[in-house]
């Protein structure tokens, strides 16, 4: 078959939905279809060029311009005739300016992957937005999400849990649900490059891995971290990334004198970040918000045999198998976050028993070439229902 992806942006611009599109892409091109990706040129400022081939797919850059924060406006409008001569027209959301302007305009089928719902973070930089605005904001949203996806062949997302809860999913008809997949193959190259094994692992090492903004609740592992050092005072808090939040999160170490026992890196490169993971007993994962609607990382913790702490979010929370590969905690809470920790302080042994049990789940259930058979269903169905 040959597949058009229309992703709102695209690498240099990274995120979980690009790095999905760019692995399914991947699969898709491995069992032997032609892939190309369109997207816009943001951010500008990278120069990425307008067409090039990029792991056996095209990819189509159209200039765009930032509008609203985070809405992308091509300068001139979407040519539908880009999408002559493909079987699927596979459209990513949010945003949905390129939904908008495809959806019951072509003849073949549009199958949309719906990552997440538009979701207003809580706070920014430390400091709260208003209930009403983010209220306002996010009923807009919805209200236009539900018309376009109405109009799509087949729409599916990746998990159960957040499609039953999702203000815009939960009442629509056959939504499907099909997980992100992991390309662990090349984690292990690096494992052997590295040479980890077993006597690698940091009994007393947790680790806080993500982009730093708001909803990715990396302050509420910081407040975590006192009550952990009165039960373990050895215990080492890695935290890796970059991002509005962090100026916030320095500040907060310092109030709570736990500097001495925090390492603090920026955005690492393939190497170092699975150093990181190997290496820790424990990775916590405390997202807030619908904004996370699955969370890649811990299928990336899971491949290199570290369990998970995961907040009780819809979408996170239905990755792992709880208490198995990891441990569930509500969200917002330290408390609950330091004890969860300090049962794995308490217990490496089994904690490493779950990072083991983590990467049998990676290997069974997450694997591209499981995932990549459930797309080309979708894609069926939806050549099917145009015949």
């Amino acid at each position: 078959m040959k597949i058009c992806m229309v992703v709102p942006f695209f690498y240099p611009h990274t995120g979980g939905t690009e790095k999905y599109v760019k692995d399914l892409s991947i699969s898709l091109v491995n069992d032997g279809h032609e892939v190309t990706v369109i997207s816009t040129n943001l951010p500008a400022e990278k120069n990425a060029p307008a067409e090039e081939e990029m792991n056996g797919f095209k990819v189509i850059r159209l200039a765009a311009d930032l509008k609203l924060s985070y809405i992308p406006v091509t300068r001139k409008k979407f040519d539908l005739k880009m999408l002559d001569g493909y079987d699927i027209v596979h459209v990513h959301v949010p945003s949905f300016g390129f939904l908008r302007e495809i959806v019951g305009k072509v003849k073949q089928p549009v199958i949309v992957t719906y990552h997440c719902d538009i979701t207003v973070s809580e706070k920014y930089m430390g400091i709260p937005v208003p209930s009403f605005l983010i209220k306002l904001v996010e009923y807009a949203s919805n209200i236009m999400a539900r018309i376009l996806l109405n109009k799509a062949d087949v729409v599916y997302n990746t998990t159960k849990t957040y499609a039953e809860t999702s203000p815009v999913l939960k009442d629509m008809p056959n939504v499907k649900n099909i997980p992100i997949g992991i390309f662990y193959d090349h984690i292990d190259e690096m494992h052997k490059k590295l040479g980890l094994s077993s006597k690698d692992k940091k009994k007393n090492q947790i680790l806080w891995l993500g982009r730093m903004a708001g909803n990715k609740g990396c302050d509420y592992t910081v407040k975590a971290l006192p009550a952990i050092l009165e039960k373990f005072p050895d215990t080492k808090l890695v935290i890796c990334g970059d991002g509005e939040e962090k100026g916030h999160i320095n500040d907060l170490i310092d109030k709570l004198g736990v500097r001495g026992s925090i390492e603090m890196y920026g955005i690492v490169n393939f190497e170092e970040l699975v150093k990181l993971f190997y290496c820790s007993l424990v990775y916590v994962f405390p997202s807030i918000n619908r904004l996370e609607a699955f969370g890649i990382v811990q299928l990336e913790s899971f491949a290199n045999f570290t369990p998970v702490i995961c907040t009780d979010i819809p979408g996170p929370n239905a990755v792992m198998n709880v208490g198995t590969t990891g441990l569930i905690v509500p969200k917002q809470d330290p408390k609950a976050i330091s004890d969860a920790v300090i049962k794995m302080l308490s217990n490496p042994d089994q904690a490493i028993e779950m990072g083991k049990a983590g990467r049998k789940l990676v290997e069974t259930k997450y694997d591209w070439k499981v995932i990549v058979k459930q797309v080309l269903g979708v894609y069926q169905e939806g050549l099917a229902k145009k015949k």
